[in-house]
């Protein structure tokens, strides 16, 4: 909003923040007995064209890695009952 006015910015940011974010951005990392941790550490947000994304975070894993998921890929796993898998680079790496 426009301290001025008090209205909503017009233009990109005035998009921007009323976007929802397309993916989420998370830190994953294995306890003792081998399940997934996710921490969100923050979100994707698609560019109009679709071809590309801008991505905010709030922290920076220790390791470098940030894995986006979908919203629906958390929730649909919430409803089965089951915790979300980390992705196949992680099981690969421990291998």
């Amino acid at each position: 909003m426009s301290e001025e006015t008090g209205k909503p910015k017009e233009g990109r940011e005035a998009s921007e923040d009323t976007k929802r974010p397309s993916h989420y951005a998370y830190s994953v990392r294995q306890d003792k007995e081998g399940n997934a941790l996710f921490n969100r550490i923050g979100a994707a947000f698609g560019h109009k064209d679709s071809k590309g994304f801008t991505v905010e975070l709030d922290a920076m894993p220790v390791d470098g890695r940030v894995t986006l998921r979908s919203p629906q890929d958390r929730l649909e796993a919430k409803r089965r009952g089951e915790r979300a898998a980390p992705d196949d680079r992680d099981q690969d790496r421990e291998a």
